[in-house]
């Protein structure tokens, strides 16, 4: 199996790692681009390493075909590889034979370290996608709309980033719709704030995101900021915490080899939210995904009408006491999968 001298990558085998996995993820659909445009017929493996029989797999992939085809193998989660698989993969990064095109996203930060150094310290070609902090997010930001060759002023960045929060994900999809959506038209801020007023909005599925991701305290900071803006805003709260459950279901739930702009319409979600939409879900059983239901809509009847005790009586919650009580249930909620880990 050969490749043209044009190919993407100066080594065989990329490792994508660093952590932010929206850039590493974007950086692989931009590779196996540029090789479909070399060699249209290149046939796409996805193995998940975290998989019982990723090892297994891998090998099959990296075999010669009965006519030859070429083919690219992205290997994901690769911090996840059991020793079959990184004994595997080491061996083909050093085989100056090799042709093979291989991708290696490294999403977590924690897992194989001593792998992944290995990885880092061999031949193969390395790629880093660090979180982006701080300010940095205006960098991202301001290079984003540069893409789509528009100019923004400071003002539409801290607009941007208050309505939909630091995700780079979120980020990079509000501003692929508002360039798509507003044309040639200079955005600014105004542009911006009237684009999300009163979406299920931005900034409360910001609070969903931290909470399915189990970042208890990212989802309190939040919604906190939240409610200074607005004190009225727990029900949208919850609504789009059910909304986002709702969509976790139907991914987790999605049939075997369904696209994911299928699974996109299944969801009722974008198509670039069903890949960290994919990576929530991970993090569940459905057991804890059922109590969560039960507690937004325990939660939900609390908020607009009142709580009720064992006995049957209802108590109307003063303005304090719900904030209380949505606190305490995201809280409950974002810690499910962190003891669905332990």
């Amino acid at each position: 199996m050969t490749f043209c001298h044009a190919s993407p990558m100066a080594h065989p085998v990329v490792l994508l790692a660093g952590g932010e996995d929206f850039l590493a993820e974007r950086e692989v659909r931009r590779i196996v681009g540029l090789l479909k445009q070399i060699s249209p017929e290149i046939l796409r493996h996805d193995i998940d390493a975290s998989d019982e029989g990723a090892a297994a797999a891998f090998l099959d992939a990296c075999s010669p075909g009965l006519f030859d085809e070429e083919a690219v193998v992205i290997v994901d989660r690769v911090e996840e590889a059991s020793e079959t698989l990184q004994n595997a993969l080491l061996q083909l990064i050093e085989d100056s034979d090799n042709t093979t095109k291989v991708l290696l996203i490294q999403r977590g930060l924690v897992k194989g370290k001593s792998f992944i150094e290995k990885l880092k310290k061999s031949s193969a070609e390395k790629l880093t996608f660090e979180k982006i902090k701080g300010r940095a997010f205006d960098d991202f930001i301001v290079n984003e709309f540069r893409h789509y060759k528009r100019k923004v002023q400071p003002d539409v960045v801290r607009v941007l980033r208050q309505s939909i929060g630091d995700d780079v994900r979120a980020l990079a999809g509000g501003i692929s719709q508002l360039c798509s959506d507003l044309g040639d038209k200079e955005i600014v801020a105004a542009d911006v704030e009237k684009y999300y007023e009163g979406m299920a909005g931005v900034s409360t599925f910001a609070i969903a995101d931290n909470v399915y991701d189990g970042k208890s305290v990212a989802a309190l900071t939040a919604l906190r900021w939240a409610i200074e803006r607005d004190p009225n805003v727990g029900p949208a709260v919850v609504a789009t915490s059910a909304s986002t459950l709702r969509s976790l279901v139907a991914v987790a739930t999605a049939p075997g080899g369904v696209s994911e702009a299928e699974i996109a319409r299944l969801a009722g979600t974008p198509p670039w939210k069903v890949r960290s939409l994919k990576d929530q879900v991970r993090r569940w059983n459905p057991s804890d995904l059922a109590d969560a239901a039960l507690l937004l809509t325990q939660l939900d009847a609390a908020l607009k009408g009142g709580e009720i005790d064992e006995y049957g009586e209802v108590t109307v919650l003063d303005p304090v006491q719900r904030q209380a009580l949505l606190e305490r249930t995201l809280i409950e909620i974002s810690r499910r999968p962190l003891r669905a880990r332990s």
